[in-house]
């Protein structure tokens, strides 16, 4: 008989020995004072005045920025208007973290209970006002945050609206969407206090890029070094740094956003290779080309590049489209080069696109050539194509860059710094294996039609001929360079075999060869 298994029992947390370890934190922090004694650094108030309803504090560790993010919740939640105004309580808040043990109960919740005055809370203290089996913290006129991590399921962030979100470290994408959603109704505020650790993702695109040193943004953007924490010794700053990787520092210290994996492209930079846009009539004698990496979800990227009879090339114009058609693509491809006022010499694509489709028995490629869009297939060497676009972009003090693109060109150029290769999904896999040499396979379609561009194209580097020398004929002091010489070796083991008095055999002689065979 088949023996049922045993449900494991749930594990249960006791509130005894949650808020015994709680109070063991709080009590090395007794003597420091609460939010009433609270003195921001610059950023720090900075952040907390905005009345920006988004806002980002991206620092390095020991920055304040969890401090600053906790202090701007207990503001909300007790209604203080200390430094401007906000709604009235109670107020309702969720507060992110990146896990329940690390983030929440040994970070979040410390940091709240160091700041908050209890006589904010439900109770005159944390151990009732705060609902562990929820995780849930009430303030006494009324007000409530609840705790939440990006481990849990992206389906535990619905419900109804709150007045706030505190994202505590950089979120998942669809979790952070789906707690915008809840700040519809109240038009509430968020607001991110992290270490951008994870590099450039999504909200380096999305929130960190179009705001940064923008003051008409409408995100509040603070970038907070180490150094800036004048709570911090100098002496403890550098011993940390020393301490940690390189490749680190950038964002552990400087709270910098870093290209995570390696860039591909390192010697790429927006001052030295974007260029005004360009008059096609002054390069009239420059050949053109255009290059395609075709997607539908994905987007499609076009890109025109002229190169000069010497061989520097430049790219001035972009088509970047996706859930186009490729009659529409065709429609749009004539009409700029239309505009250029001549046809390409060649246009070239992913090889893949020559694949049939086994449904309709045709392929991208042919699909563009019935619409008048002659499209050659590429060649898809990675390797060749990234090392191929290194050698126009590289440049140094006396030799400029063979490669420029004009600043029209929006996509790629947004491309190009974050293109990187690919890395492992966790520290751990990378200490275990090599480092990946294939790109990240994302937000690269315009580095790869510019892959399959300079991969297809001949060396167009200016050529330096060599003078043909005239033919002299050699003189006796040429030849007294290199004397005869004997083969000692070879002597020695002929000696005594019929030979002459310099010991050399005459016998066997060969009258064609000359010699010994």
């Amino acid at each position: 008989m088949q023996r049922t298994p045993r449900r494991r029992k749930p594990e249960t947390i006791n509130p005894d020995d949650f808020f015994k370890e709680l109070a063991e934190k709080l009590s090395l922090q007794a003597d420091e004072p609460n939010i009433l004694g609270f003195e921001p650094l610059i950023k720090q108030e900075i952040f907390l005045r905005s009345e920006k309803l988004k806002k980002l504090y991206a620092g390095g560790n020991r920055s304040g920025k969890t401090t600053v993010g906790i202090v701007e919740d207990i503001d909300w939640m007790a209604g203080t208007n200390r430094y401007k105004r906000t709604p009235d309580p109670p107020v309702r808040g969720r507060i992110v973290g990146v896990d329940v043990e690390e983030g929440i109960n040994k970070i979040l919740l410390p940091t709240f209970s160091r700041w908050c005055p209890p006589s904010y809370l439900r109770g005159g203290s944390f151990y009732s006002a705060y609902d562990l089996s929820a995780r849930t913290l009430y303030f006494e006129n009324g007000s409530f945050a609840e705790f939440m991590s990006y481990e849990q399921d992206v389906q535990k962030f619905v419900g109804t609206s709150r007045h706030f979100v505190h994202f505590d470290e950089e979120p998942p994408q669809e979790i952070y969407i789906e707690c915008l959603a809840r700040l519809i109704d109240t038009d509430g505020a968020w607001w991110m206090t992290l270490t951008p650790i994870l590099g450039m993702q999504w909200m380096y695109d999305e929130i960190y890029l179009p705001n940064f040193e923008n003051p008409d943004g409408d995100v509040e953007v603070q970038v907070v070094e180490m150094w800036e924490n004048t709570k911090l010794s100098d002496r403890a700053i550098q011993s940390f740094i020393d301490s940690i990787p390189e490749e680190d520092r950038d964002t552990r210290v400087g709270g910098n956003f870093i290209r995570r994996g390696g860039v591909i492209y390192k010697k790429f930079k927006k001052s030295v290779h974007v260029i005004d846009e360009i008059n096609l009539d002054d390069v009239k004698d420059w050949d053109l080309y255009a290059s395609v990496d075709h997607g539908y979800n994905n987007p499609t990227a076009w890109h025109w590049h002229v190169v000069s009879p010497d061989g520097e090339v430049i790219t001035f114009a972009e088509h970047y489209e996706r859930e186009m058609t490729i009659d529409q693509h065709a429609a749009i491809v004539k009409m700029m080069e239309a505009t250029f006022g001549r046809t390409p010499v060649m246009r070239v694509c992913d090889p893949a696109l020559a694949q049939k489709n086994p449904v309709t028995g045709t392929s991208v490629q042919a699909e563009y050539i019935t619409h008048g869009i002659e499209v050659m297939h590429g060649i898809n060497d990675v390797t060749t194509g990234i090392n191929k676009v290194n050698s126009y972009i590289n440049y140094n003090d006396e030799t400029p860059p063979r490669w420029h693109v004009t600043r029209n060109c929006e996509n790629l150029i947004k491309e190009m710094p974050k293109y990187r290769w690919k890395t492992w999904a966790n520290k751990t896999m990378e200490r275990q294996n090599n480092a990946y040499d294939v790109p990240h396979k994302k937000d690269d379609h315009a580095m790869d039609g510019l892959r399959y561009f300079f991969t297809m194209m001949p060396d167009i580097k200016a050529v330096v001929e060599t003078p043909v020398q005239e033919e002299r004929q050699p003189t006796a002091a040429d030849y007294q360079q290199y004397p005869a010489r004997y083969d000692e070796s070879l002597r020695r083991q002929l000696a005594g075999v019929g030979k002459n008095s310099d010991g050399w055999t005459v016998t066997n002689a060969d009258e064609y060869m000359g010699g010994e065979w």
